[in-house]
């Protein structure tokens, strides 16, 4: 009864007002009548109101970039890098899409019939075919592939195997994470805020769903034993079953840790193993 007691005495005690006042020469001149229950009450919502606050400039602003040691200067100019190098590769699309614009616009005028432009197989015209190794460069490669600490897992293709897939780059972008970094089974590029993604060869959608990790995928089946999978799509413009062309799009990539670019992780698969898809596409 004692500890009972007590503990009566005490909550009595915790929610009886008492009043604080202020005096000027003996004469009051503030009072106010506060419960400590009522303070403590106001106490935890100020801090609750606090907290909120600076989780919202956390989430909205780049209050933490000035904070000193949260991220290194080389992360924050990656960064910047990477956000220049889509919208310049964003700007230069546009610009050839106005003066092709133009240009069909002179020759509807003068009369003539306006060409229509065909999809190129790749955004960068290079020579694909590999440059013969000299026989010192031979030589070097088999000494570091025998070492265990440089020793690579993955099997180089055969040139059979490279010819027979023409491909194209799933979306116009660069690169942020490379095949088998972090155990990583492909790519990870970053591009423009909805970058358009499309299929790397002609195929056949083998799965289109959505799932709580991957967001919406689409995984293509193509010639030779090759499955090319996309993920982190923001949406998908085929099913399952349908019948796809190189550079088709099929969907849109979805968002990236960065809001004004995009994200999308593109695995390529051989006769159930993961490749390199850096080995078949000009990124």
């Amino acid at each position: 009864m004692k500890l009972f007691d007590k503990i009566n005495s005490w909550a009595s005690s915790f929610v009886r007002k008492r009043q604080i006042s202020l005096f000027d020469n003996d004469e009051e001149k503030w009072h106010l009548y506060i419960s400590p229950a009522t303070a403590t009450a106001i106490s935890v919502a100020v801090v609750t109101l606090i907290l909120g606050v600076l989780l919202v400039l956390v989430a909205y602003t780049p209050m933490l970039d000035l904070m000193p040691g949260y991220r290194t200067h080389a992360g924050r100019s990656r960064e910047m890098l990477i956000r220049s190098i889509v919208r310049i590769d964003s700007l230069e699309r546009k610009m050839n899409d106005m003066l092709t614009y133009n240009e069909n616009r002179i020759l509807v005028v003068s009369g003539k019939t306006p060409a229509m432009q065909s999809v190129k197989s790749d955004s960068l015209q290079r020579n694909k075919s590999f440059v013969a190794p000299s026989q010192a460069d031979s030589l070097l490669r088999q000494k570091i592939e025998h070492n265990e600490n440089y020793r690579l897992n993955e099997a180089k293709p055969s040139a059979a195997a490279q010819s027979s897939l023409n491909t194209v780059t799933p979306m116009y972008g660069i690169i942020s994470e490379r095949f088998n970094s972090k155990g990583l089974l492909g790519v990870r590029l970053n591009g423009a805020k909805d970058a358009q993604v499309s299929a790397i060869a002609d195929g056949v959608v083998v799965l289109s769903e959505w799932t709580p990790d991957a967001g919406y995928y689409v995984i293509i089946q193509h010639k030779n034993n090759f499955i090319s999978i996309y993920r982190n799509l923001s949406g998908v413009l085929l099913s399952k079953g349908a019948q796809v062309k190189g550079a088709q799009s099929i969907g849109y990539a979805g968002s990236s840790d960065d809001s004004e670019l995009s994200m999308l992780e593109f695995e390529l698969w051989r006769e159930g193993k993961a490749v390199n898809p850096e080995l078949y596409i000009i990124f």
